[in-house]
């Protein structure tokens, strides 16, 4: 059944935020694609396991400005704003650039099963949405840092963050999500765009730790330009239920994409993220590697498609899905599909595990001193290296294992653990 938004919520959207009549069409063309045949049967390969019954039937239009925190956003450095790069609130992006934003202002694509929510965050975007653009050939040497919050309330947090790399630009950008818990149920719509010029370089972290009544159906899509080079990471923390529609589009020759996941779940969480890499060009590759820590009840599903287009040559992709369960009610589902359209491949694969800890590992770490609970966060961790180790910063590896602590604990706390 779909969630209650018409013409009538868009435009008062429109007129509270005082956006130009360009923006006001681009609502209104999503909203038009917001329709019941776009809705998920849940008879959908994406679907099947991720049932809508419950979902909380909320609130678009948002209470009026202020309502939420600010999102804190970190300076653009001197030299990289002085060659045109911008970082902003998506509201003041629009006023201050309106002929830039409008230019990339995608109406998207991807995963055809997740058109509903993509259209939804088209017509109804709002507080904590982000654009950032950087001219071609300018190089932003520190990580671009946005904290987005949200406070307790029954209404959606929908959001859009628009990434634009021009040719032969560089830069590394930190998203972290956040909401205070207390609702009876809320939904989360996040929207991501990633664009590539020839020869860009993005590193993009986002770090999702909303609270566990919101339900986090989100999109992401990156569109990759000849001899690009894309590493992705999601850390997925919070939430009660998520469901992320990941798509990749690989558009020219010579793209790499790395596509790194990192799901760290327990009570009653749901994780179910489906992807669709699409492999074009000539020598062009698309790797994925998900890697989840499942404790309590928690449940992680992956619905993965590499598609090799008949249009490619010497392409190489790879999917790895892995699943470490940390309680026997902990469950995994990791189903890997290929569709290889063309002879000329240089190496198209997949792999998916699901299992327990080897109780060989775990007294292997005991021997040395550590008790059980200690020994498992250490072994989850060493598990999760294989991404973290992938991060390119310092610092944002630190915001990945903080974010993580929770579940896998500090190192500083399990060596305190075995002093006392």
């Amino acid at each position: 059944m779909l969630l209650p938004l018409d013409r009538d919520d868009v435009e008062r959207l429109v007129r509270s935020r005082g956006e130009p009549d360009w923006l006001r069409e681009s609502r209104l063309r999503a909203l038009e694609r917001y329709t019941p045949e776009t809705w998920p049967t849940g008879l959908e390969e994406e679907w099947r396991r991720f049932p809508l019954t419950d979902l909380p039937r909320t609130l678009f239009i948002r209470e009026p400005a202020g309502s939420d925190p600010p999102s804190e956003y970190s300076s653009v450095p001197v030299a990289a704003a002085h060659r045109g790069v911008v970082f902003d609130r998506w509201i003041d992006a629009v006023g201050d650039h309106p002929d830039l934003v409008r230019r990339w202002l995608d109406d998207g694509d991807g995963i055809a099963s997740h058109a509903a929510f993509r259209a939804l965050n088209g017509a109804a975007f709002g507080h904590g949405s982000t654009f950032l653009y950087v001219p071609a050939g300018v190089e932003v040497e520190l990580p671009l840092h946005v904290h987005k919050r949200w406070n307790r309330s029954e209404s959606a947090i929908v959001f859009r963050t628009v990434v634009v790399a021009e040719r032969g630009s560089s830069v590394t950008f930190v998203e972290e999500l956040s909401s205070e818990g207390g609702s009876s149920g809320r939904l989360a719509l996040p929207g991501l765009e990633v664009h590539l010029g020839e020869g860009a370089r993005v590193r993009y972290v986002r770090i999702q730790r909303f609270a566990d009544d919101v339900w986090d159906l989100g999109s992401q899509r990156y569109r990759s330009g000849r001899d690009s080079s894309l590493a992705s990471f999601n850390v997925l923390v919070g939430s009660g239920r998520t469901k992320m529609g990941l798509a990749s589009d690989i558009e020219g020759n010579g793209a790499e994409v790395k596509l790194y996941g990192l799901v760290a779940a327990a009570g009653h969480q749901r994780i179910d993220v489906n992807s669709l890499q699409k492999v074009d060009g000539k020598g062009s590759s698309s790797d994925l590697l998900y890697l989840s820590a499942l404790y309590d009840f928690a449940k992680a599903v992956y619905y993965g498609v590499i598609r090799v287009e008949p249009t490619s040559s010497g392409t190489g992709s790879y999917q790895e899905c892995r699943n470490m369960l940390l309680s026997d009610k902990a469950g995994a589902d990791p189903i890997p599909v290929l569709e290889i359209l063309t002879n000329d491949v240089a190496r198209c694969g997949h792999a998916a595990t699901a299992g327990a800890l080897e109780e060989s590992e775990l007294f292997y770490v005991m021997s040395r001193g550590f008790d059980r609970a200690s020994a498992e966060r250490l072994l989850v961790r060493g598990f999760f290296q294989r991404v973290i180790n992938n991060i390119p910063d310092v610092q944002m590896r630190a915001r990945v294992v903080d974010a993580l602590a929770p579940r896998i604990g500090r190192i500083a706390d399990i060596d305190a653990e075995i002093a006392a």
